[in-house]
């Protein structure tokens, strides 16, 4: 109850807006290269090392951009490569976890492991132990973030109840959410393949996906156009209407909040 009572409305619309844009990159980027370091000829830890610094250092400016424009701070190139060291530890972390969990589940019980139970429930046990093991790097992160203007100290800023709180609800949150695309995975695989199929013999199938692809698109234009007719152009104008942040008059009547890292549930925040 009292972490609803703190909630914002305009922020939260604000932050969903910046978070699914990047999530969408983020996520399916660290899974990809995670597969793809499963290729490569080393040790658990010395992979997820590997995979942690990549990730990091290719997507700490997504991450930045999202932190900064939740929190209604200025953005520039230096800031998007903000708390780099913190971060790299953190993701660093995160990926041996992910990688020596992941195989000792496997080993447990390697005839399971091809199943939609044995997939869904490594997934989410390996999730769990990462996000968990990883979460001290989150604090360290949002304390390196904070402007020198209004910076806390240590023990002001580690709020225990609230670590243990924002650590297990994203802890679950991507347990569960991998898990269950761990189950999806195989389907969509499965119907890739018979899409690919009928495309191969019949080559008319390209135009008809453009045509539904431009379709969408000139649908989403008029929507669009027709909600900005019936809004006006004065609620426009209202703070967080158009995502973009608070207006700055909102901004000086409304001191901005001391930064707590809004990525610190997962490593992909």
């Amino acid at each position: 109850s009292e972490a609803l009572k703190e909630l914002e409305p305009d922020r939260v619309k604000r932050f969903l807006k910046t978070t699914l844009a990047t999530n969408f990159i983020k996520f399916p980027f660290f899974e990809v290269t995670n597969i793809i370091m499963q290729g490569v000829e080393l040790p658990p830890s010395a992979r997820g090392a590997a995979l942690g610094t990549v990730f990091c250092t290719t997507t700490l400016p997504i991450t930045n951009y999202r932190f900064r424009k939740s929190m209604d701070l200025p953005i520039n190139a230096k800031s998007l490569y903000q708390a780099y060291l913190p971060t790299v530890l953190r993701d660093i972390l995160y990926g041996i976890v992910r990688n020596k969990v992941m195989a000792l589940m496997v080993s447990l019980n390697p005839a399971a492991a091809g199943t939609n139970a044995g997939r869904f429930t490594n997934m989410f046990v390996t999730v769990m132990a990462a996000c968990v093991l990883s979460a001290p790097g989150n604090e360290l992160r949002g304390f390196c973030l904070q402007p020198a203007d209004r910076r806390q100290s240590m023990s002001d800023f580690f709020k225990p109840i609230k670590f243990v709180r924002s650590t297990s609800v994203g802890a679950l949150i991507m347990a569960v959410s991998l898990g269950v695309g761990t189950l999806a995975t195989p389907q969509v695989e499965r119907l890739w393949g018979a899409l690919r199929e009928y495309l191969k013999k019949s080559p008319l199938g390209y135009l008809l996906l453009a045509l539904f692809a431009v379709q969408w698109a000139l649908d989403a234009r008029r929507h669009a156009q027709v909600f900005e007719a019936l809004l006006g152009p004065e609620s426009l104008a209202q703070p967080g209407a158009s995502g973009s942040g608070a207006s700055p008059g909102n901004a000086k009547a409304k001191a901005a909040p001391v930064p707590q890292d809004n990525s610190r549930r997962a490593i992909a925040s």
